[in-house]
């Protein structure tokens, strides 16, 4: 079936011109259902004269895009679409250097809602071999210690595999571009005060109490275990939020 013809133009507005034409070859792309592997059917020269722009305005638009990894070009070949690599262009913008403090909270606390989340999906589609494999990532020092800390690196390591679990692609690039986040700006010591605490009244859940959690086959105790090793987020935030809201973190 034929695809219906659609009409590259900018559309009034008060952006720049390189604004204006990316925007006008964005939706051109979607109006047209324009997927992955497809050619676009303008070069750099039609597309100046379709838009009624220097070829230098269309060479920005287009590396725009390019960065973004919406397009990619080959040589004598053309321009061809491509899908965005999300984990990439996600991890430009968040950041918390660059997010505000309640944008950088509100990321925090949807890592606690995510994990929560899926543990339907965990308990459906997990098996012994996963299990296995955490225990692997689990050094031996930190079971023997629950005062000891994961570094950045084993965090990620450790809590990939069980998003693994949940099979989606999505969710691990999200979850580590969030953990990440966190040990960038800050680190474990930040969150001391409410592990101490959590101690002292024997609330404190570690990496393997959930693999233990999940190793029993039961969700409503993994998603105690899960809640409670995570709660030292939820304390973080909920104090933080409690603070002047012009104050930075």
């Amino acid at each position: 079936m034929k695809k219906e013809a659609f009409k590259i133009e900018i559309k009034n507005g008060t952006t720049t011109l390189v604004d204006l034409a990316e925007e006008a070859i964005l939706n051109y792309i979607k109006e047209s259902q324009l997927k992955s592997g497809d050619e676009f059917p303008f070069d750099e020269s039609q597309l100046s004269e379709q838009l009624g722009v220097s070829r230098n305005v269309v060479r920005e638009a287009l590396s725009r895009l390019n960065s973004f990894g919406i397009i990619h070009s080959r040589k004598r070949k053309g321009i061809y679409l491509q899908e965005p690599d999300m984990k990439k262009n996600l991890s430009r913008i968040v950041d918390p250097l660059l997010l505000s403090k309640d944008r950088y909270l509100d990321l925090l606390e949807l890592r606690y809602i995510l994990e929560i989340g899926i543990i339907p999906s965990l308990f459906e589609n997990l098996q012994d071999k996963d299990i296995e494999e955490l225990y692997e990532a689990l050094p031996l020092h930190l079971i023997k210690n629950k005062d000891a800390r994961f570094s950045t690196e084993d965090e990620i390591k450790f809590h990939t595999i069980i998003y693994k679990i949940a099979n989606n692609q999505t969710l691990i690039d999200l979850m580590q571009i969030i953990i990440s986040m966190r040990f960038r700006l800050y680190d474990s010591s930040e969150f001391t005060i409410f592990n101490e605490n959590l101690t002292k009244k024997n609330l404190k859940a570690t990496h393997y109490d959930i693999v233990k959690a999940l190793e029993s086959r039961d969700p409503l105790r993994y998603e105690d275990i899960i809640k409670r090793h995570l709660l030292p987020y939820h304390m973080y935030i909920k104090e933080k939020r409690g603070k002047n809201d012009k104050e930075v973190i």
